[in-house]
């Protein structure tokens, strides 16, 4: 007997529609939207610690020259016929870079042939990995374009302000004696800091913070904080304004021109991390400075770089001396941080 199976309904596989489609889609790109910041914010967070971990090797190296050699390393010192270079050239054997030390003829000025290669013979210690230019090097401002220059993404505390000047010695340009009794920072040009005239304690003295080289403009960039240079727009860092100034300025009504980026913020602390910069105190400890941080008042127009009861303080040389303040003036938290011996009583909370 033949009995016949019924036809069996045929399975068809069925795929996404176009609604499915689009919410998956969807649900992705939200997951990454999510992912993204938070992966990006762990890449900061490492850039910033080996930032720190820099500027703490830069401070026990300049602790370590001041153990041997009984003061701070000099921002700049005078070399035939003119300007010398910078402390973190002095401050190389100590952070084991012996090479380019013994490389440098400091008995001649930075721009000679002997020393091209100084310059551009550059190390990680130099380099914040969160600004933009780390790492790259340009042609030589002074000399033939197949010699390179790397720069510095750190440079040292002059106090609120520069006081730089030279004279004439008897062999040549020395700097000015007096300037260290109107710079007020630790790493200044002349350098007879010792650890014992940080009287307000090492633990509230900056030493060492963030130039933001990666803000200039590339052409600027080039003859910017040239790494071995010892010109103040090399190692300059002064508190005249709080962090990051230089990022946030605009004054349209009084400054259409943007002159006073042009005159101070090569001066400024700027860096690539949110909100603030890192910055070495002369203890080697590392802090990080909010840009809100206490600061004094400056007003319009800031080109004029005065602040509030402040006037000029000229000298007969030509030398610039800086600002002095009228009794009563206000002096920043910011601004006490960076004097070496003002007396200021200053806790950790404070900033």
């Amino acid at each position: 007997m033949h009995s016949e199976n019924p036809r069996l309904p045929s399975r068809r596989s069925r795929g996404f529609t176009l609604i499915e489609l689009l919410v998956v889609i969807a649900i992705i790109a939200v997951l990454i939207a999510l992912l993204l910041p938070a992966v990006q914010a762990a890449r900061e967070a490492a850039r910033r610690a080996q930032c720190t971990n820099n500027l703490k090797q830069i401070a026990l190296a300049a602790s370590s020259y001041e153990a041997a050699n009984g003061v701070y390393p000099p921002a700049m010192l005078f070399n035939f016929p003119s300007i010398g270079f910078s402390s973190l050239v002095r401050i190389c054997p100590y952070l084991e870079q012996n090479a380019i030390y013994n490389a440098t003829n400091f008995t001649l000025s930075y721009f000679f042939p002997d020393n091209y290669t100084v310059g551009g013979t550059g190390f990680s210690t130099l380099f914040c990995p969160s600004d933009p230019s780390a790492f790259k090097s340009n042609p030589i401002p002074y000399g033939p374009p197949n010699f390179l220059q790397f720069h510095n993404h750190y440079s040292g505390n002059v106090g609120p302000w520069n006081a730089f000047g030279a004279v004439q010695g008897p062999s040549g340009l020395t700097t000015d004696p007096q300037l260290s009794s109107y710079a007020r920072g630790v790493i200044i040009a002349g350098g007879p800091i010792t650890i014992a005239s940080v009287t307000d304690g090492t633990s509230n003295t900056l030493m060492y913070s963030e130039n933001g080289h990666g803000v200039f403009t590339t052409g600027s960039q080039s003859y910017l904080h040239q790494w071995h240079v010892g010109q103040p727009s090399d190692w300059c860092l002064e508190t005249r304004f709080p962090p990051n100034w230089g990022r946030r300025y605009s004054d349209p009504a009084n400054d259409p021109g943007n002159n006073a980026l042009a005159q101070w913020a090569t001066f400024d602390a700027m860096s690539f991390h949110p909100g603030g910069v890192n910055a070495a105190f002369c203890d080697g400890s590392v802090h990080f400075l909010k840009d809100s941080i206490d600061s004094w008042t400056i007003p319009s127009p800031q080109v004029n770089g005065m602040p509030a009861g402040a006037s000029r303080t000229p000298a007969s040389n030509g030398s610039d001396y800086g600002l002095t303040l009228a009794t009563g003036s206000k002096l920043g938290v910011y601004q006490k941080l960076s004097t070496r011996n003002g007396g200021e009583v200053l806790s950790a909370d404070q900033y």
